[in-house]
């Protein structure tokens, strides 16, 4: 083998182990035990990355990390858990564990970044909202509608300001620290349908991200399950055991009702869907309710007693049960409706709401 060569392979090894990484160095007073790193793999699982023994209030973890990812220090005594955003830059922690609600970690460019959020932002709205919520309490006692609504407007105000702050930040930092902005309220913009909107500020740094690759899960789930979209289609069994495909199901509309015999506002929109059954199913429209039961004597026992009389399906898999998880179902009762072609032309409907839409589009 040419010498050159082999010095070039040797240099290429060598580069490969000496490149930087990351370095956690902490002092922890009045502590002995273990401090683990911890994050999340790809499954949303705990993972331990190191662990080390710490040994006269001091300790020190090395590593490399292939991209920025959501981690957190813990102890193995006690709740102190620090998250933080780590990257293969040098870390610095202080703490008395005397007192583990006092502790101060430097370093690391992304922390800085949240930090600094938080402190701008996040930290004087709440501010302001922990005053407003004292106004509205004594609103509330005065019994001044005047006031409610005025300290209701402002709260409002409020949560405009810090969604204009949010995509600011957002628009003008593209990393995973945007995406866990996006991720810490997500229930709240997959229930008010926003995920979509939110996720398309996002760069393509923080779309792919650990985060961002997490949150994309969720917008095709939301894209699937837009109005204007077709149905997804599933198959599954009904009480007595035949299959059934949804779009096999033929109806100028259909009702897709999410639902379990264990869920109390379930069992009270039954008879809104019942009211609707039995006034328009002469006029083309069907129902498939889909059960989250896991128990099938309680799911057909549910039917007998709220006397449903459509199309029931499930595959008794609770929460994870395929055609839920499919459209993203996320709280129940559920309810889409389809027009005959298996487009969505409506969601989230319910009592009243649902009823006027079932008459609007029948009618037309």
């Amino acid at each position: 083998m040419n010498i050159k060569y082999l010095f070039f392979i040797m240099g290429v090894v060598c580069a490969c182990h000496t490149t930087p990484g990351y370095v956690i160095k902490g002092d922890l007073k009045h502590f002995s035990g273990k401090m683990f790193l911890m994050t999340l793999d790809t499954e949303q699982k705990v993972d331990t990355l190191i662990s080390v023994e710490v040994k006269n209030g001091m300790f020190e973890m090395r590593g490399y990390v292939q991209e920025p990812i959501f981690a957190w220090l813990q102890a193995d005594k006690g709740d102190f858990k620090i998250p933080f955003f780590l990257e293969n830059m040098e870390f610095v922690l202080d703490a008395d564990m005397s007192n583990p609600t006092i502790f101060e970690l430097t370093g690391g460019r992304l922390q800085a970044l949240r930090e600094q959020f938080k402190k701008e932002v996040e930290d004087s709205i709440q501010a302001k909202r922990r005053v407003l919520c004292e106004e509205y309490k004594k609103s509330v006692e005065a019994d001044s509608l005047f006031g409610v609504l005025t300290v209701r407007a402002r709260m409002d105000n409020l949560d405009s300001l810090y969604d204009y702050k949010e995509n600011l930040f957002i628009r003008e930092n593209n990393n995973i620290v945007s995406a866990a902005l996006v991720r810490g309220h997500l229930k709240e913009l997959v229930r008010k349908k926003k995920l979509i909107q939110k996720f398309e500020l996002l760069g393509d740094t923080a779309r792919n991200s650990v985060i961002g690759r997490e949150l994309k899960v969720y917008v095709e789930r939301e894209r699937r399950i837009a109005v204007g979209s077709i149905a997804p289609d599933f198959t599954l069994n009904t009480p007595d055991g035949k299959s059934l495909a949804l779009h096999a199901v033929k109806a100028r509309i259909k009702i897709l009702d999410f639902w379990a015999s264990w869920c109390g506002p379930c069992r009270e929109e039954n008879s809104t869907v019942k009211r609707l059954y039995d006034k328009y199913h002469n006029s083309d429209l069907e129902v498939v309710s889909v059960s989250l039961d896991m128990k099938k004597e309680a799911w057909v026992k549910a039917i007998e007693q709220d006397s449903l009389p459509w199309i029931h399906v499930s595959d008794l898999q609770g929460w994870e049960c395929a055609a839920a998880k499919l459209y993203g179902v996320s709280g129940i009762p559920c309810i889409i409706v389809l027009d005959e072609d298996n487009r969505i032309i409506g969601t989230d409907l319910r009592g009243k709401e649902l009823e006027e839409f079932i008459a609007k589009v029948l009618l037309k």
